[in-house]
């Protein structure tokens, strides 16, 4: 956790390049021959890829990031977040369970059991420095190396367990983010001398947003809810079971009330429902004492979280109609729209998602949860499209980790356990759990 590895400030570039060093010197000295995958517009990309290989095995290649969210003491942290600390039965540090901890799992496992010759297959990681700012150059990094990146099974541990039980994650929501400024003169005014009778930049952006939204949350412009998939009658019934089984949800996120809309469940909500989130706004003085003033500049910063089988630049597209249909002729504004990526549904009627839950049960003894997950791994998106497989995605992580926030922390127990499911998973191909398994290599070694 030591390094301080956040993609969001181009200061911390030299923390990114010892980041870069230590991993690769890591997984160079315990059996894995390294490429350094460079885009124009993004940090170094590591892939790595096992030393010795065995025809008969099957491939498995394992995803991260090694790139964090911004973290100082003066946030809220009792110590200083990039030093890992122990407390209380939590490590606590900033990256300790978005993404280092999680991928760091996979890794110190695989270097075992390679050393040990237990590994039941070829081990490939690819490991990114982007994935919270969104990377620009991954998918074509991804196109260009595909050869490369083949694999029979790919799996990403980046998220949190569901009611702190095993939990395969089957649907990704997608979106892209917003950053819309108004402007109605060339400077604040006085607002003795103008107030009341000059437009008002926060003024005019909180009318253009009260339009955005019903009283219950949800979002009133045209065509939002276009092209959403009704949610089926074994995903309610699945997500109502979650909701029974799930702690006070409202205690866990930190407020008082839930806002559903149409009755539905905490998980149908967060999972299969669009939303659109307003992340921050900024107009006029806020700092010591008063500024009276009529401000001129008013922006907010929006963030769309979208389902299947909507399409991320359809809903930008519409969204653009409804802010030039709700902008007064006398205000100028400027639109600016990144980070587009489409939700994800993973197929879960394989024999990877049927071995992979054989071996969840047995290391947590406990039946596994599926989840519809409303944050997005964009990676997942461009490996259905350009390598054409389905991702299992199986979070470790308590749920209260406070992932991106302040006293990020990964339960020790729930690190354990997730060590010993890295173990389970690759020291027994999935066939083993599985023995009508039928694939181009009848036969593993070792097994049968």
């Amino acid at each position: 956790m030591a390094f301080k590895s956040v993609s969001t400030d181009p200061k911390f570039l030299t923390e990114i390049d010892k980041t870069v060093a230590w991993l690769k010197s890591l997984l160079e000295k315990n059996g894995f021959n390294i490429e350094i995958l460079k885009g124009k517009n993004s940090n170094p990309i590591i892939f790595a890829d096992q030393t010795i290989k065995d025809n008969l095995l099957p491939t498995l290649l394992i995803y991260g990031h090694y790139d964090v969210q911004p973290a100082e003491k003066s946030d809220g942290w009792t110590k200083e977040p990039f030093d890992l600390v122990e407390s209380k039965g939590k490590l606590i540090g900033r990256g300790v369970v978005d993404n280092k901890g999680q991928i760091l799992a996979h890794i110190v496992t695989a270097i075992e059991l390679i050393k040990t010759k237990k590994i039941a297959y070829n081990v490939k990681f690819l490991v990114e420095g982007n994935e919270e700012t969104g990377n620009p150059d991954l998918a074509s990094l991804m196109k260009k190396n595909k050869i490369k990146l083949a694999c029979d099974i790919l799996v990403v541990s980046d998220g949190e367990l569901t009611n702190d039980k095993p939990t395969i994650e089957i649907s990704l929501r997608g979106g892209f983010n917003c950053k819309l400024t108004f402007k109605t003169g060339k400077n604040n005014l006085h607002s003795g001398l103008a107030g009341g009778a000059v437009p008002n930049a926060a003024i005019e952006l909180n009318r253009l947003l009260s339009k955005l939204y019903n009283s219950d949350g949800s979002v009133q412009f045209k065509d939002f809810y276009k092209n959403v998939d009704s949610v089926g009658k074994a995903q309610l019934v699945n997500n109502q079971r979650l909701q029974k089984q799930a702690k006070n949800i409202t205690k866990l996120m930190g407020v008082k009330r839930l806002l559903m809309q149409n009755c539905k469940d905490f998980f149908t909500q967060t999972g299969l429902t669009p939303t659109i989130q307003i992340t921050g706004i900024k107009s006029g003085y806020i700092d010591t004492g008063f500024a009276n003033i009529v401000p001129a500049d008013a922006e907010v910063r929006l963030n769309f979280r979208i389902v299947a089988s909507q399409k991320a630049v359809d809903v930008a597209n519409d969204f653009k109609k409804f802010v030039i249909a709700n902008t007064p002729k006398y205000v100028d504004y400027s639109l600016t729209l990144n980070g587009f990526h489409n939700p994800i549904k993973v197929n879960t009627n394989n024999q990877y998602v049927a071995g992979a839950e054989k071996m969840l049960e047995l290391v947590y003894g406990t039946r596994v949860n599926r989840k519809n997950v409303g944050g997005a791994i964009p990676f997942v998106g461009d490996v259905k499209h350009i390598l054409g497989i389905d991702t299992l995605l199986i979070p470790f992580v308590n749920e209260d980790c406070n992932m991106h926030g302040t006293q990020e922390n990964f339960d020790i127990e729930l690190a354990k356990k997730a060590l010993e499911f890295s173990n389970v998973f690759m020291s027994h191909s999935i066939r083993f759990y599985l023995p009508r398994w039928k694939t181009k290599n009848s036969v593993v070694k070792g097994q049968t």
